[in-house]
């Protein structure tokens, strides 16, 4: 998959812009994104139980729905961890547009 741009809301409705600047598919698939002024190594796979991220470079690990429920993603990654809500709504964007993409 070749770099793209994706567009998202902040929590305040205001249109943002991110990246993903590099991709690698299989499972676990791996992306870096760029939002907010911020990188994210993120790292996306199944399990037993369902799909998972892991996000090294911010100590960021959770269960995740399937790639386009951008909704249960964005609440899962606010909820259980330490990103903030825009950064949570970037990733959760970025990983709908990678699920279209496949």
């Amino acid at each position: 998959m070749t770099p793209f741009t994706f567009q998202y809301k902040d929590t305040e409705g205001k249109p943002c812009k991110g990246s993903v600047v590099k991709f690698v598919g299989g499972d676990p698939m791996e992306a870096e994104l760029e939002a907010n002024g911020w990188t994210f190594h993120v790292i996306v796979g199944t399990q037993w139980y369902g799909n998972y991220i892991c996000i090294p470079n911010w100590s960021v690990g959770s269960e995740l729905a399937n790639l386009g429920d951008e909704f249960w993603n964005y609440e899962r990654l606010c909820e259980y961890t330490q990103l903030k809500k825009d950064n949570a709504k970037a990733i959760a964007r970025a990983l709908a547009e990678i699920g279209e993409r496949l």
